[in-house]
């Protein structure tokens, strides 16, 4: 058992997990999960500023 005997599976193995991630990602399906986390960084930014803008300390 070497790499001689596992070799070509290995690379068609990898070939559909690429292929099967990329199909994923790309699914329709999938665009409202991404672009909410996508906007994640983004959802608490108005909270703990004052009016004037600086940070609120407790």
């Amino acid at each position: 058992m070497s790499y001689e005997t596992y070799g070509p599976y290995i690379v068609v193995l990898m070939l559909v997990t690429f292929i099967g991630l990329f199909v994923w990602v790309l699914s329709p399906k999938r665009t409202a999960g991404f672009t909410e986390a996508a906007n994640l960084p983004f959802a608490d930014e108005g909270k703990g500023l004052n009016p004037d803008g600086d940070i609120k300390h407790d």
